[in-house]
């Protein structure tokens, strides 16, 4: 199989207009789909020539990338006023995990390279839609993306290096992911084991109750509410969710919480490790019981069966001795 590569932006919070439409059109000959919301490139040859990032800048607010050697990035273009740093700071590892701040905007950068030394089947083209709701999820300050991404990297250090390494807050509702994180965990393959390993010290999300957005209304001032409007009617980025956000805090909303914790990397391998092994001992278990089930089955027709291999082998081909095999042991194990 030939080096394959797969670029896609999308839009949120507007879409591109027809000029921006036929601008994207032209960044490239490879291009797949140019739409108002979306654009698609892919190589089976070469490289993109542009800067993906300074791509995602300028026209829209989610990329991602997926190659079939390993190389897999997510970012998104975040509006720098609804940015909380100080929540997303203790989560970010050089190089991979990365925010940076551009004019009146961040991008939130993931970046794994997992070295692989075959060329494996790439399927992305939906899996951005999938992952773009994570965007309004982290600007309302739920950072259990970033934690998903932390539990990657150290998964994929040197154990020895990282293991006396603390870990960061963790968020509640790790013990039950959403469809974008859940999502999120396939694309950037993250071990089940070590999730539900790290969701120990994750408290249980409280869905909170739908805030009164009409009694929220009613406190902005008149200012406010020309400010709002304007944004929204200009098509400014982040217009609608920075209305959200403020309705949210005038309504008495609380942010999703985060547990402080002392545990280390090594604990958390530690614990995935167990819970990896009780997993194995329960689907042998219950293969065991299907087993047994089976042959109880097999004992209640066993002439027939016998006679049915006198059948098969009578045969003489090659299939026939094969599923004859196959049944004879089934009937050895019956009697032992």
């Amino acid at each position: 199989m030939s080096e394959y590569q797969y670029y896609e932006w999308q839009t949120i919070d507007r879409p591109l207009n027809a000029s921006e439409q036929r601008e994207v059109d032209g960044l490239s000959s490879h291009m797949d789909t140019v739409t108002s919301t979306q654009a698609i490139v892919t190589y089976s040859w070469g490289d993109f020539k542009h800067d993906p990032q300074k791509i995602l800048l300028k026209y829209f607010d989610a990329f991602l990338y997926d190659s079939n050697f390993g190389v897999r990035r997510l970012m998104f273009r975040l509006p720098k006023d609804l940015v909380d740093v100080s929540s997303i700071q203790p989560y970010l590892i050089e190089d991979l995990i990365m925010l940076e701040e551009h004019g009146k905007y961040c991008v939130l950068e993931i970046q794994l390279n997992e070295d692989s030394d075959f060329f494996e089947w790439v399927e992305s083209d939906s899996v951005l839609g999938q992952l773009t709701p994570l965007r309004e999820q982290l600007l309302q300050g739920d950072t259990r993306m970033l934690y998903l991404a932390w539990l990657k990297v150290i998964s994929m250090d040197d154990p020895e290096e990282v293991e006396e390494e603390f870990e960061p807050p963790v968020p509640a509702g790790l013990k039950k992911l959403n469809a974008s994180l859940q999502a999120f965990a396939e694309f950037f393959e993250i071990d089940s084991h070590l999730i539900a390993a790290a969701a120990d010290a994750s408290k249980n999300a409280v869905s909170s109750p739908e805030p009164d957005l009409e009694s929220a209304l009613a406190k902005l001032t008149r200012a406010e509410c020309d400010a709002h409007l304007l944004q929204i009617v200009r098509g400014e980025p982040g217009a609608v969710l920075a209305l959200k956000k403020h309705l949210n805090q005038l309504s008495g909303a609380k942010p999703p919480s985060q547990s402080k914790s002392t545990r280390t990397a090594s604990e958390l391998f530690e614990q995935a490790e167990k819970i990896e092994m009780a997993a194995k001992r329960k689907a042998q278990q219950e293969a065991e019981r299907k087993r047994i089930q089976r042959l109880e089955k097999l004992a209640q027709e066993e002439e027939t069966h016998w006679a049915y291999v006198e059948k098969l082998l009578e045969q003489k081909r090659g299939t026939t001795y094969d599923e004859a095999t196959k049944l004879l042991v089934e009937l050895r194990d019956m009697s032992e």
